[in-house]
């Protein structure tokens, strides 16, 4: 596929996020995902579960906010697929590098990130849409 079809197709996709069907759910999500995060951010998430939930739920709608266009199941589930991936790829590359005797090059911070904060959510938001859509 060319990059300008690929192009083309993403731009249809976050147009038609402010179609006028679409605008209303698409500001409510992002409000909502805008106040959980920011709840979170006055909270703290240090050892903080309401915190730490608030965040993960933000960064959930925040997913749905920019994918509630998708219409189909299947390409909920591809995502969940692709981001439980991205985990095993993290924890791949984590292995290998301490097998390497690499330690140094592991940043706890960007890989608790990678995991929690875009995979996870992006699973749960997989998981959910594959189950209530279609």
């Amino acid at each position: 596929m060319p990059i300008q079809t690929l192009l083309l197709c993403m731009k249809n996709h976050f147009t038609s996020l402010f179609d006028p069907p679409n605008r209303p759910q698409t500001i409510w999500y992002f409000i909502i995902s805008v106040v959980l995060l920011v709840a979170s951010q006055l909270v703290g998430i240090s050892h903080n579960l309401i915190g730490i939930a608030s965040r993960m739920a933000g960064v959930c709608f925040l997913f749905y906010t920019l994918l509630h266009t998708w219409k189909h199941a299947r390409s909920y589930a591809v995502m969940a697929w692709i981001f439980a991936g991205i985990i095993a790829l993290t924890f791949a590359v984590i292995y290998l590098l301490s097998a390497l005797g690499y330690e140094q090059y592991l940043s706890q911070g960007t890989i608790m990130f990678i995991l929690f904060l875009i995979c996870l959510p992006g699973i749960i938001v997989g998981i959910l849409g594959a189950i209530f859509n279609d």
